[in-house]
């Protein structure tokens, strides 16, 4: 390919930690107070541009013999391209305190003057942009994935919020429409470097000549560091904005990786060609809406095997977030994407992810809101979801009609606007699908469908040669009251029970709608396909669903609640009511559900939590107690120390939300009392050491204190140990300081201390109860004393020794 490749879309994601640039050497250093002309190697002799270093960077490289390591001034902004012939690690460095401060990759320049009113326009206006940078591939020039595109910048707010302050004004097809369209702007496609005029509505009508309220920047370049050829590319802690739509902005070759990074607004989004890449935090913002929706694209023409990962990262206002896909006939490994948060406007919105002919997609703890579908269309072999959420979706999974798929779904809740047709997963019906622990709350209220069905929990699995195996799902059906719903179809068409699908222990509920129905197709006994409307039918046909739970609740004035605990704010735990109860026993239902539906934070917000490496995740907003018990895995265990002591130890797989604990005992009673708090360390483990009497019973629980409302209290263990002496002196030697363990006995107690002569030194009475009675004989000297002990029970004596 030549050497002026460049791909656009976006970025990668980390599989492994960021690494540490701290213990690196860095080669050369870069800061707008910088000479060029300097060799670069030091901070004080920093360069000044980033294009001063092309000449530098092979002959360095190849001396090296490991990629370069290049420094910007953190907080600095950069209006350049680099086209490094080695690989390359691009970072900042800080001298002051901006250390979590991104340096910037501007590919925008200011355009607000110069702008000619458009004839016969009261409200357009337009100018020639010199096409800097834009030189296109091959002969398309300014075209293909090439565009130019606008910025509306709000002067006032660019001081405190940047990010929301850049308006990337909406392409249009046409001249005409952007005559009625306040806020847009229209190019015609350039096929040559010779530029055409840029015509733009601003948003208030207003001239941007000097605008008093809005600056106008243009798209001027469209990369910022290409690096399409070279693999082991390495960057983190830039904001790259304003790269429009070119084919490239940071594209990479493979194994590269990309963290702490922001993206846009107007980060110039199409094909980012990267192999086995790995993007980890990292924020996209919108881009440019004249090409394609995607904001990341991983595109494979070198081979086999690759795997490109997407971590700890947010979409804003994409329509499309993630694109993976062949070239050349060859096939992607695996696309992975773990903790990630999607948000968009539904009347723009696609899918949030979709593959072409990848082979493994892999989705972990992925929440979107808004978007049609989680993930669709795919084309991939083999699908993995686990513990995501798909938030006001047409449908939550589906449809990969080209392969035989194998998909497990684990852990998924999906629920759907009702506003397009109505499915959780829509597979092709050669799938191998196994579905688990999973809720499905499928809305319908349009009435848009013709005929009696207004979508399906599972569509396509079961028919033809697919399987499927369903267990531990709530399936909720929530639609039009004309209107059926589809739970599952099978195929029996060696006879009763005979399918190979497997549905067991799932909980359906009509909570609106005209029924629930299953298909079973049965050429033998009824010549095709059956609708079942009954559940009771539809066990005995199929015999499936025989340990299963079947609820109308359609006149039930509780609704949801009948079953959950408040659905209306997300929280999708079993209610402590008679059906709830009886699904707890089944243990059907997500085994770590949510608890809320995550707030949308503003650019701003998400852009500080890329800087300081936080994650947005729908653990951050569950409550980590639910009905007075611990949500999460956690461990609470004793080990007793010389029957005197007992150490308490317990781990909390899952801390989100938890403010403190509390180490409460009881002593033969009812009442607890809390001996030992201690805030949430990080490494989950902790540990706390009592001193007990023997022959007493203790018990011990953990009290979980949420940063919000409610509590919740572990296990209750209870402690007891045995000593056939009266009573027990520790530690023994002492220095000073003795604790007597009256072992078992409750009542008064008189303590008398006497030295090697007999003599009385000191007198204590006490009421010996559930803890160990201290004495302080600090204040003796060195030797051997004698500890007589007086109850209602009789006298002892027992030596004790001072050192």
């Amino acid at each position: 390919m030549p050497q002026t490749l460049r791909i656009l879309l976006l970025i990668f994601l980390f599989t492994q930690p960021a690494i540490s640039f701290s213990q690196e050497v860095t080669d050369f250093y870069i800061n707008s107070k910088g000479n060029d002309n300097n060799p670069g190697n030091t901070v004080p002799l920093a360069k000044k541009t980033l294009k001063s270093l092309e000449p530098l960077l092979l002959s360095n490289y190849l001396a090296k013999g490991s990629p370069l390591k290049l420094a910007v001034k953190s907080g600095e902004l950069f209006d350049e391209n680099l086209l490094p012939p080695c690989p390359v690690y691009l970072t900042t460095y800080a001298e002051n305190s901006k250390t979590n401060e991104l340096a910037i990759l501007n590919g925008t320049k200011e355009f607000s003057s110069g702008w000619m009113p458009e004839a016969g326009s009261n409200n357009v206006w337009q100018q020639s942009i010199p096409l800097t940078g834009f030189i296109g591939y091959g002969i398309n020039g300014i075209g293909s994935y090439s565009y130019i595109n606008v910025f509306e910048i709000d002067k006032a707010l660019e001081r405190t919020a940047p990010f929301t302050a850049r308006k990337l004004l909406a392409f249009e097809r046409d001249l005409a429409t952007v005559k009625s369209t306040p806020g847009s702007f229209y190019i015609p496609v350039n096929t040559t470097d010779n530029p055409k005029p840029v015509y733009i509505h601003t948003s208030d009508e207003a001239s941007p000549n000097a605008h008093a309220k809005y600056r106008y920047e243009v798209t001027v370049r469209d990369w910022a560091v290409n690096s399409t050829y070279q693999p082991n590319n390495k960057f983190e802690n830039l904001w790259v904005r304003g790269f429009g739509a070119g084919n490239g902005m940071i594209p990479s070759g493979s194994n590269s990786w990309y963290n702490r990074m922001i993206f846009g607004p107007g980060a110039g989004i199409h094909h980012l060609v990267v192999r086995s890449g790995s993007i980890n935090h990292a924020l996209f913002l919108p881009g440019p809406k004249n090409t394609s929706a995607f904001a990341v694209v991983f595109y494979d023409n070198e081979g086999l095997g690759r795997h490109c990962a997407i971590k700890n990262s947010m979409f804003f206002d994409i329509p499309e977030p993630v694109y993976a896909h062949i070239s050349d006939g060859t096939y992607y490994g695996a696309v992975e994407i773990d903790h990630v948060a999607a948000f968009t406007d539904p009347a723009t919105a696609n899918g949030f992810m979709f593959t072409f002919d990848t082979d493994s997609v892999l989705l972990n703890e992925v929440y979107t809101d808004g978007y049609k579908a989680g993930y669709y269309y795919g084309n991939a072999k083999y699908v993995n979801i686990s513990n995501s959420w798909f938030k006001d979706v047409s449908f939550g999974i589906g449809y990969s009609p080209k392969f035989r798929v194998t998909a497990n779904v684990k852990n998924v809740f999906i629920k759907t606007t009702g506003t397009e047709f109505t499915t959780g997963i829509y597979m092709p019906r050669n799938t191998t699908l196994t579905l688990s622990n999973s809720i499905m709350h499928l809305i319908n209220s349009n009435n848009i469908f013709n005929g009696a069905r207004a979508g399906s929990f599972v569509f396509g699995g079961g028919a033809d040669t697919g399987i499927t195996k369903a267990t531990g799902n709530i399936f909720i059906c929530d639609i039009d009251p004309s209107k059926s719903l589809t739970a599952a179809t099978i195929n029996t068409d060696r006879g009763i029970a005979t399918s190979k699908d497997s549905w067991d222990n799932n909980v359906y509920i009509l909570l609106r709608g005209k029924s629930i129905i299953w298909t079973a197709t049965n050429p033998a006994t009824n010549g095709g396909s059956e609708n079942i409307q009954s559940f009771e039918e539809w066990k005995r046909q199929s015999g499936q669903d025989q340990h299963s739970l079947y609820f109308d609740l359609r006149n039930d004035p509780r609704g949801l609640k009948a079953i959950f605990a408040d659905p209306e704010k997300g929280n999708y735990d079993l209610a402590n009511t008679a059906e709830g109860n009886r699904i707890a026993a089944l243990h059907a239902g997500m085994t770590d559900p949510i608890t809320c539906f995550l707030q949308r934070p503003s650019y701003e917000q998400a852009a500080e939590m890329i800087k300081n490496n936080q994650v947005l995740s729908v653990k951050n907003c569950r409550n980590p107690c639910s009905q007075n018990k611990i949500r999460i895995s956690a461990s609470f265990d004793t080990t007793v120390i010389n029957q005197r002591q007992i150490k308490l130890k317990w781990i909390v797989s899952e801390q989100q939300n938890i403010d403190h604990y509390e180490l409460q005992r009881s002593m033969e009673n009812p009442h607890f009392e809390t001996i030992y708090t201690i805030p949430v360390t990080a490494d989950s483990m902790y540990s706390f050491t009592d001193a007990i009497q023997t022959g007493i019973e203790y018990r011990y629980r953990l009290r979980i204190k949420p940063t919000g409302t409610g509590e919740c209290y572990s296990s209750t263990l209870p402690v007891k140990t045995f000593d056939d002496k009266p009573f027990t002196i520790y530690p023994n030697p002492s220095t000073g300081k003795i604790l007597i363990s009256m072992n078992g006995y409750k009542g008064p107690s008189k303590l008398v201390v006497c030295n090697s002569l007999g003599q009385a030194i000191l007198v204590k009475e006490s009421y010996s109860w559930y803890l160990p009675i201290q004495l302080d004989c600090s204040g003796f000297g060195k030797g051997v004393y004698l500890l007589q002990v007086e109850t209602t029970e009789g006298k002892t004596a027992k030596q004790f020794l001072l050192r």
